[in-house]
């Protein structure tokens, strides 16, 4: 018998994990068995930024690992916002990212994505980042949904109708939303990832009408509400994942990737 899913959330780019207690409160609300929320706070991005998302997929990764354990060793849906998504398919490739590997597919059941750049790489940018190397890594070596069925992918993007900032403020964070995603942040999408790039080829995809992409000027997608557009669906992905990989019962899965079971990631 399927029991409800444990769930770990990877946040977005410069955001903390109490800015997600709201998400994880209202996911316990709709029967999750647990919600964690990985531990990447504002410092660990913006060194990201710096130095490449190599070492917050290995903490991404080892976050996976301990909700699965903590969770009976059941495969778990991840609830990746933003970059979040990034990140957390970084950690389920199999092939080494800057010489480090997670390779944690197999404890994921359900890989939720919401607002998630996914095609950044395709966006008019006049810059490149640490993000774009990350993406074009996962475009050549874990493309779409690459581990489906065993996995299931859930994309949501949102699309709203965002005005011209009025303030000096508003025009300098516009701006750095079209340095870092591109000249079309704010056209045909959640006000910042465009609708095309936010959906992955494989994946069942969502759009939602007046759905923002972070939690100031809500609705975002974490408010209550408009998670009952994405959840049923997670939750219908995840148990035909479970069914495919013939987990019915609550036996572990025999772990493929060497350290893994310990939590660690290890380097090629």
């Amino acid at each position: 018998m399927i029991t409800e899913p444990s769930v770990l959330i990877v946040g977005g780019f410069a955001t903390m994990p109490p800015n997600y207690l709201g998400l994880r409160h209202r996911l316990l609300g709709r029967g999750a068995a647990r919600v964690d929320i990985c531990q990447l706070w504002t410092p660990d991005w913006l060194l990201a930024g710096m130095v490449g998302f190599g070492p917050i997929m290995r903490r991404a990764g080892r976050a996976i690992g301990a909700t699965y354990r903590a969770g009976g060793r059941r495969p778990i849906i991840v609830i990746g916002h933003s970059a979040g998504g990034i990140v957390a398919r970084l950690a389920m490739s199999e092939r080494p990212f800057k010489g480090r590997v997670a390779g944690v597919s197999e404890a994921v059941g359900c890989l939720v994505t919401l607002g998630t750049p996914h095609g950044l790489g395709s966006l008019t940018n006049r810059s490149q980042h640490a993000g774009h190397d990350a993406v074009a890594f996962l475009e050549r070596e874990s493309p779409g949904a690459c581990f489906a069925p065993r996995t299931g992918y859930l994309t949501v993007a949102g699309q709203v109708q965002v005005e011209a900032p009025r303030w000096p403020a508003g025009r300098f964070v516009a701006e750095l939303f079209r340095m870092m995603v591109g000249d079309e942040a704010a056209t045909d999408g959640d006000g910042i990832v465009p609708i095309a790039a936010a959906h992955l080829d494989g994946a069942r995809q969502l759009t939602l009408a007046g759905v923002r992409h972070g939690m100031i000027g809500s609705p975002w997608y974490g408010d209550e509400g408009v998670i009952d557009a994405w959840w049923p669906t997670a939750l219908e992905l995840w148990r035909a994942a479970l069914t495919i990989r013939g987990h019915d019962s609550h036996e572990a899965l025999e772990l493929q990737v060497a350290g893994w079971s310990s939590g660690s990631s290890s380097g090629s």
